[in-house]
C-alpha cells in the first residue's frame, strides 16, 4: 500500500502552480479595483443629488493607474472571448488516466467514498483529469457516490410503485369480473373527456406565444459559462430549465430571451438535454447568439446585480430586466456589475434588506428561477412583500418569531436569576433542619445506647 501511495504522489501531474497563483492574484486585484470603482461611482451619483455635497469630483480625481486597471478588468470580464485552453496530448491523457484510476482504486480500498471504476464513465474521467488537486477529486468522488445512492433509491421506489400498481390493477379487474355493473367516476365511465398532457402542453405553449406579442421582456444573460466550472454550469442549466417551466406555468408569463448563447458550451448542452425540443422552430423559446444590446434599446435595459447600491423601487413594464445566468458558489466577484458598466447600462438590485430579516450564516444569493418568480409576482401584484415570498424561509427570520424568541430568552434569564435567589434549598433561605438531612437514615436511641455499650 505504501508503494502505491508513493507512486501516486510522484506520478500525478497537476496544473502548473504558477498559473493558478497568477489567476488567483489577478482575480483578487480585479475584484478590489471594481469594488472601489463601483463605490466611487455610487458616491458620485448620490452626492450629485445632494446640494451640500462637497465630494463631487471623486470620479475625476481617480488615479490614472486605477483607471488603467479598471479598463483592464473590464476587458478581462468580456466573456464573449473564450480563454485559451491547455492542449493535452493523447499519450499524456492516457498516462494521467491510468494514474488517477490507480489513485481511485487505492482510495476505495482505504474505505473512502469512491465509486467503482465501472461506474465512472468517459465524461467523468474527463472532468477528473481537469481537476487541479486531490481534495477536489475526493469531493467529486463523494458527490458521485451520493448521486449513485440516490439513483439506486429511486430505482427501488419505482419498482415498488410498479408492483403495487400492478396489484391494484389486478384487484380492480377481478372486482369488475365479479360485478359487471357500470361504475361511474374518475377512471371509469364518465361524461367528461380526459385532458391529456399533450393538450396541456399545447395550451401552455400557446400562452407563451401570446406572451411574445404582448408581455414584457426578461433577458437571461448566458455569457458566463467561462466563469463557471462543470458542476456550476450544469447547475445553471437546471435553473434555466426551471425558469422556462415556471414562467410557462404562470398566469401571466414573461417573454423570456436567452441571449449570448453558445450551443457548444457545457451549460447549453445540459439545457438541451433537459429540453430536447428547444431548437425546434415551432417551440416557443427565444434563443439568441448575439448580445441583448443588439436586440433591445440600451435606454430600456436594466441589469439586475446584487453588487450595486441602487434598489429597484417599482416594476416598470417598459424596461427590459436582465439577469446574469451564473452560479457563483466559489467566488462572488462583481462580474455582472462590470459588464453592465462596460456596456453603459442601468443597474439595480432587489430590495432584500428592506423587506427581509436575514438569518445568521445564510447567504443572500438567489437562484435564477427564484428571481424570475419574484419578478412574475411583482408584475402581477406590485407588492414586494408578496413577491419576496419566493425567497426560501430557511434564509430569513420571521419578525414575530424573532420577537417571541427574544422575549422568551429574556424571560428565562430573569426567572433563572430569581429562582436562584429565592430557592428554599439554596443560599440564605435554606432551612436549618436540612443541614443534617444526610443523617436522617441513622437510627439512634439514647435509652438503649448505654446499656448495649
Amino acid at each position: 500500500m505504501f508503494n502505491k501511495l508513493t507512486i501516486i504522489k510522484n506520478c500525478i501531474v497537476l496544473l502548473p502552480r504558477k498559473r493558478v497563483e497568477f489567476k488567483r492574484s489577478l482575480q483578487s486585484k480585479s475584484s478590489q479595483v471594481i469594488t472601489e470603482a463601483a463605490c466611487a461611482d455610487q458616491n458620485h451619483v448620490e452626492n450629485t443629488t445632494n446640494p451640500f455635497a462637497v465630494n463631487k469630483k471623486i470620479k475625476a480625481n481617480m488615479l490614472e493607474n486605477e483607471k488603467e486597471n479598471l479598463q483592464s478588468f473590464l476587458s478581462a470580464t468580456n466573456t464573449d472571448e473564450k480563454p485559451a485552453t491547455l492542449a493535452i496530448s493523447p499519450e499524456e491523457k492516457e498516462r494521467r488516466l491510468k494514474v488517477l484510476q490507480l489513485e481511485a482504486e487505492v482510495a476505495r480500498q482505504e474505505g473512502k467514498r469512491v465509486p467503482t471504476l465501472d461506474y465512472l464513465k468517459d465524461h467523468h474521467w474527463d472532468q477528473i483529469i481537469a481537476m487541479p488537486s486531490r481534495s477536489a477529486r475526493m469531493k467529486f468522488y463523494s458527490y458521485l457516490c451520493k448521486n449513485a445512492a440516490i439513483a439506486e433509491t429511486r430505482k427501488m421506489k419505482k419498482q415498488e410503485k410498479a408492483a403495487s400498481a400492478q396489484d391494484r390493477i389486478d384487484a380492480i379487474r377481478k372486482e369488475r369480473a365479479e360485478n359487471p355493473h357500470i361504475v361511474y367516476g374518475l377512471g371509469n365511465v364518465s361524461m367528461f373527456l380526459r385532458v391529456y398532457d399533450a393538450t396541456i402542453n399545447h395550451w401552455m405553449n400557446h400562452r407563451l406565444i401570446r406572451a411574445m406579442l404582448f408581455s414584457p421582456k426578461i433577458v437571461l444573460d448566458c455569457s458566463y459559462d467561462n466563469q463557471m466550472d462543470k458542476r456550476e454550469a450544469e447547475n445553471a442549466a437546471k435553473q434555466l430549465m426551471l425558469c422556462f417551466a415556471e414562467n410557462r406555468a404562470h398566469d401571466d408569463p414573461f417573454d423570456l430571451h436567452y441571449c449570448n448563447v453558445d450551443l457548444d458550451s457545457t451549460c447549453m448542452k445540459r439545457l438541451q438535454s433537459y429540453i430536447p425540443t428547444m431548437l425546434n422552430p415551432e417551440f416557443p423559446m427565444n434563443i439568441h447568439s448575439e448580445c441583448f444590446t443588439e436586440i433591445f434599446s440600451k435606454n430600456n435595459i436594466v441589469y439586475l446585480t446584487p453588487h450595486c447600491q441602487t434598489d429597484l423601487e417599482t416594476y416598470n413594464s417598459d424596461d427590459v430586466y436582465v439577469i446574469g445566468a451564473m452560479v457563483d458558489k466559489r467566488h462572488a466577484e462583481p462580474l455582472s456589475l462590470a459588464k453592465a458598466k462596460r456596456l453603459g447600462l442601468r443597474v439595480a438590485r432587489l430590495p432584500l434588506d428592506r423587506y427581509l430579516q436575514w438569518g445568521s450564516g445564510s447567504g443572500k444569493s438567489l437562484t435564477l428561477n427564484q428571481m424570475v418568480n419574484i419578478l412574475l409576482d411583482l408584475k402581477k401584484t406590485g407588492d414586494w412583500e408578496t413577491s419576496l415570498k419566493h425567497v426560501p424561509r430557511r434564509k430569513v427570520i420571521d419578525s414575530e418569531e424573532r420577537l417571541a424568541s427574544f422575549y422568551a430568552k429574556q424571560k428565562n434569564r430573569v426567572n433563572v436569576r430569581v429562582d436562584k435567589i429565592f430557592d428554599n434549598g439554596n443560599g440564605v433561605f435554606k432551612p436549618v433542619n436540612s443541614v443534617r438531612s444526610h443523617k436522617k437514615h441513622l437510627k439512634f436511641n439514647l435509652a438503649n445506647w448505654g446499656s448495649k455499650k
